[in-house]
Parts: C-alpha cells; structure tokens; sequence
C-alpha cells in the first residue's frame, strides 16, 4: 500500500532551497498512483534495505536474499558485469557481487530491476516513455565514472526513478505520451505545466512518493523531486545536487541525438550541469561518443 506519511512533515515548494513537497502535492500523486494500480515491489527489495538499515549488515543474508529470486539475481549479474559498472573481473556469484561491492550497491541494482520487472512490462503508449527512461539511466551510470561521489549503481537507479512519474501518467492518459514525446528532451517545462493541469500535480511529486513508499534513500527521493529544478545551488546536500547535474547533462546529451539540444531550457540544463560538475574537455567528448555523436 502506497503511504502518505512523508506528507507529515512537507512544506510547500517555492525555490530548489525548499526540501520537501506540500501535503496537497503529496496527496494528488498518491491518487494518481492508485488511479494507475501500480504493482508492488517484491519483499525481496524491502528486506535488502531492511538490512542495509541495520548497524552491521549481513553480507551472506544478502546474498541469500537475491538467490531466492533466480531470475532477478540472473538479471543483476548480468548488470553488474555490464561495461557501466566497470568491475575489474567478471561476477559469477551473487555472494561475490555482494563481497565486492558490497550491500548498498547490491541493494540499488536490486530495487532498479524490480522496478524494471514491474513498471517496464508495459508496451503501447507507455513504451516510448519506459525505453527512454532505460536509455537515461545507462547513460548516467556512465557520467557518473567522472563523478565524485556518485556510484554508478546509484546513478543507475536514479535514472530510472527519476521519470518514473511519467509513466504512471502514461498509463492514465492517452495522449500524455505523444507531449511526453515532443517535450521532454527540448521544452521539460511546458510538460510539467501539462502534467499539473491534467492531473494536479507533477511527475517529480509523483516520483518523490513512490520512492519513499519503496524505501528508497531520502537523499535520492530528494534529487528526484528537484531534478528539473532551473537553480539547485540552495540545495545543502551535494549528493542531490550532483546527482541532479548529472540528470541535466543526459537530459543535454539526449537532445543531442534528438536535434533538440539548441532549446534554451537544454543550454540551461547544460549550463548548470557543467558549473555543478566541472567535467574536463576529455570527459565531455567521451560522454558526447555516449550518446551516439
């Protein structure tokens, strides 16, 4: 069941320095959500952050956790040993993935392949929105190597989050993917204004409220409901802030390959995104390669 306690403490949003939704916000993505009849999350991910919250985690009773779920262990194999989480030797194991990165980092591949098994089921109208969100997050799995403080897995999870609202709007509304299509790599603002006149609220509220409910971390909730923030100099937390930045930069680089990269609200988000970041001219074109130019 989705919870509405992080409304408790929420206070309206009037500049990036502001921490947490209002309540009102709060409590028109939660009808939103239960609109779309989002599907749970397997306990699996709930009892690996359960132990991750403990003062000494349990290396092993993680890897259990994963093994009793062959599918998803196979599939967060298959990420770990991908090319953008640069693991010097090959994982075989679950219990080696966890012994060498550890239950935190284990812990974000798992929540991001169950979100990917529950929400990236769907085709049609919701396809174009899930696809591109998928493209996003390895995209800034890979900027984050050049990103201190960041891990990859982390990156990796937060793009998927982080548009994560758009596709339970997808599901609610027909044509919502069709503005989601020609806004979201050139003009993200005039689809945010779309999203608060359809349904009262935006997909960053919306996001902000599943990844408590999935006990996500707050720092991380935070980056998700601020990542289209024009100034996020005010926020205090460096690991939102650059975690935002490097959702403005795949947001540049993604218009890039759409010939959209010229609209003013793309130079801005490259703009910030390279003052926050301080990415040399090596990095730049590697990450530009990237991205398919």
């Amino acid at each position: 069941m989705i919870s509405m306690t992080l409304a408790a403490n929420a206070s309206p949003r009037a500049s990036a320095s502001d921490r947490y939704p209002s309540k009102s916000e709060l409590e028109s993505a939660f009808r939103a959500i239960r609109r779309a009849r989002v599907p749970q999350i397997p306990d699996l991910v709930f009892a690996l952050r359960d132990e991750l919250r403990r003062p000494e985690p349990d290396l092993r009773r993680a890897a259990e956790l994963i093994g009793q779920d062959p599918a998803m262990a196979g599939q967060v194999l298959k990420t770990v040993n991908s090319p953008f989480f640069f693991c010097p030797t090959k994982i075989s194991s679950v219990q080696r993935a966890v012994m060498l990165m550890g239950i935190g980092k284990l812990a974000n591949l798992v929540t991001a392949e169950a979100i990917n098994r529950v929400l990236g089921a769907g085709d049609g109208r919701s396809r174009a929105v899930w696809d591109a969100a998928m493209a996003q997050a390895r995209l800034m799995a890979a900027i984050s190597g050049d990103v201190e403080g960041v891990t990859a897995d982390e990156a990796y999870l937060f793009g998927i989050m982080q548009d994560v609202g758009s596709l339970i709007f997808a599901d609610l509304v027909p044509d919502y993917s069709s503005e989601w299509v020609l806004c979201n790599f050139a003009a993200p603002q005039a689809l945010i204004d779309c999203e608060r006149r359809l349904f009262g609220v935006d997909h960053m509220a919306v996001g902000f409220l599943l990844a408590g409910t999935w006990r996500l971390p707050e720092h991380l909730a935070m980056a998700i409901y601020h990542h289209h923030e024009q100034e996020i100099t005010g926020l205090e937390d460096y690991r939102v802030r650059a975690l935002i930045a490097i959702a403005k930069l795949a947001y540049y680089l993604a218009g890039v390959r759409h010939e959209t990269h010229d609209s003013s609200e793309m130079l801005d988000y490259r703009e910030s995104a390279s003052q926050e970041l301080a990415l040399s001219d090596e990095a730049w074109s590697r990450l530009a390669a990237l991205a398919g130019h």
